[in-house]
């Protein structure tokens, strides 16, 4: 079966609700933070304020106004009950009541204390005005509201007065400019009984407005209104969680789902490998273990051996740990009894050698070079024969580029069952690209919280345009599986036979055998040249 090629529309799209999800995971210490403390902080503040307390009198406003009695004409209805309420709550915002009302208590308040601390504001679209007082004592904010509400209908009915005292004064005027003959007449009795009327209406006046209900002692405080601002709180918090994720997602590039990188490259991904900080070397844990043999398992599968038997490992960036998956996924072949031939690419930072616990000497910069021959370059470690990457070369990307590389990997591909070649980072630098046309397979390896969407997405588009074999990705440093012992019991560690094949000194090697006792095939003679 041939290997399948890159495409863009790859697998499915992650449902949105798993993918939200998955990003509030990864951000939980965020939101826990803003979601907690944001609460906290409400709670804190409200109980570190003062409490105050607020007592409201109401005030019934009358629709008759004096104007009107004043000229005789009696109405219920007012014409503009939006501008009478208007200037109702106008009058009753007056700097001047605020000072009377200071004096009238004569506790030492100024006029603006009382404006601060007093608020007029209509009940609604009745003829109610609601006059409300806050201050820290319950006792003293209700006195505030009902001496406010108290001056007010005073100042109201002083203003009233005035207005029919100026009337009746304008009567007695005009009655004193009548003739004798004429106070004697109709006209002059008319304004007389209009003075008695006035006199009267002056006498009876209570302004516009009187008390409807005084304010009575609060029992509990208005402010702070602890449950509000915790609620609040909790609001504010899930908001500033929200920012903080969206935030941190934008500007931190590392991937952190397996199926985000999927989706990057639109390949599947070939196994996911847990977080260790053990080297094959020295034997992998059971979750190691397992996942390099569920990516041995995929290869299979997947027919990359088929025509050609050449595997390329690579990857975005450093540190994502491609040179760790191609080491263990040779050891594991080996251990399966393939022969395996790994050829350490990488002649910028090699550290293959030092991995497999072997000497650099001569190494694929000698071979490349036509400086040496691969059987003399070969080491056979743990059961793997390896080409290290030697002395560094002044021209990585021009050897690997060069006729001998293509023939080294037709000669490998003849003389051994598998073939896998770890490369530098294909974003970084341009030394893999030219072996992307003559391996079989590639295999991306990308490390969450490492890997970042630029370089994942910039190697994409590499291996896009070269037409790359790509047929999947290794994810490493996901979470760790709980070792049930149905999984301890089935893992198995191949490290120690590693160890009892190369403990002491390293046996001699036959040129002309491979590590598993076969015959190996000579190399091309350009190869050797």
């Amino acid at each position: 079966m041939p290997a399948p090629q890159m495409t863009s529309d790859h697998s499915e799209q992650k449902p949105t609700l798993k993918r939200e999800l998955a990003t509030l995971r990864r951000n939980w210490v965020i939101v826990l933070i803003c979601v907690v403390v944001a609460p906290i902080v409400a709670y804190a503040y409200s109980k570190a304020q003062t409490p105050e307390y607020t007592a409201a009198a109401s005030l019934l406003f009358t629709n008759q106004a004096v104007e009107s009695r004043i000229l005789g004409v009696e109405s219920s209805v007012n014409a503009e009950p939006a501008r009478e309420a208007a200037t109702n709550l106008k009058l009753a915002s007056l700097t001047a009541l605020s000072v009377r009302t200071a004096k009238a208590m004569g506790s030492g308040l100024t006029g603006q204390e009382v404006t601060e601390k007093v608020s007029v504001s209509p009940e609604g679209e009745s003829e109610l005005v609601s006059v409300a007082a806050t201050d820290p004592s319950p006792t003293f904010a209700a006195r505030l509201a009902n001496e406010f509400a108290k001056q007010f209908v005073a100042f109201g009915r002083e203003l009233e007065t005035a207005k029919v005292e100026r009337a009746q004064k304008l009567a007695e005027a005009q009655l004193e400019s009548l003739p004798e003959a004429e106070r004697n007449a109709a006209s002059g009795r008319a304004l007389e009984r209009r003075i008695l009327e006035l006199k009267a209406l002056s006498t009876i006046q209570t302004g516009r407005a009187e008390i409807a209900q005084r304010a009575t002692r609060p029992e509990s405080p208005s402010s702070p209104n602890t449950k509000r601002n915790v609620a609040l709180g909790i609001v504010v918090g899930i908001l500033l969680a929200i920012a903080g994720v969206f935030l941190r997602e934008q500007f931190d590039r590392r991937l952190r789902d397996a199926d985000e990188i999927e989706e990057l490259y639109g390949v599947p991904a070939l196994a996911t490998i847990p977080g260790s900080k053990s080297l094959p070397r020295g034997g992998h844990d059971a979750a190691v273990g397992e996942a390099v043999k569920m990516l041995r398992a995929n290869l299979r599968l997947l027919g990359t051996g088929q025509p050609r038997r050449s595997l390329l490992i690579t990857s975005a960036a450093p540190k994502e740990g491609k040179t760790m998956v191609a080491w263990s996924l040779a050891r594991a072949g080996a251990a399966a009894g393939e022969s395996v031939l790994v050829i350490e690419a990488d002649m910028r930072r090699p550290t293959l050698a030092q991995l497999a616990g072997t000497t650099e000497g001569v190494g694929l910069g000698m071979v490349l070079a036509g400086g040496e021959t691969p059987e003399r370059a070969i080491r056979s470690v743990g059961g793997v024969d390896l080409l290290p990457a030697g002395p560094l070369p002044p021209n990585p990307a021009e050897l690997l580029e060069g006729k001998r590389m293509s023939e080294l990997l037709e000669w490998g591909e003849e003389s051994y069952d598998r073939v896998i070649v770890d490369t530098p980072p294909a974003s970084l630098v341009a030394d893999a690209l030219p072996l992307f046309d003559v391996v079989g397979a590639v295999v991306v390896v990308a490390r969450l919280g490492v890997s970042t969407r630029d370089s994942i997405e910039h190697l994409r588009d590499h291996l896009r345009r070269l037409g790359a074999p790509l047929v999947g990705v290794v994810v490493n440093g996901t979470g760790r599986p709980s070792e049930t012992s149905y999984y301890r019991s089935f893992a198995t560690d191949e490290a120690p036979k590693s160890r009892r094949r190369t403990e002491g000194k390293e046996p001699a090697q036959d040129p002309d055998r491979r590590s598993n006792g076969r015959p190996r095939r000579p190399a091309n003679r350009s190869t050797r040249s």
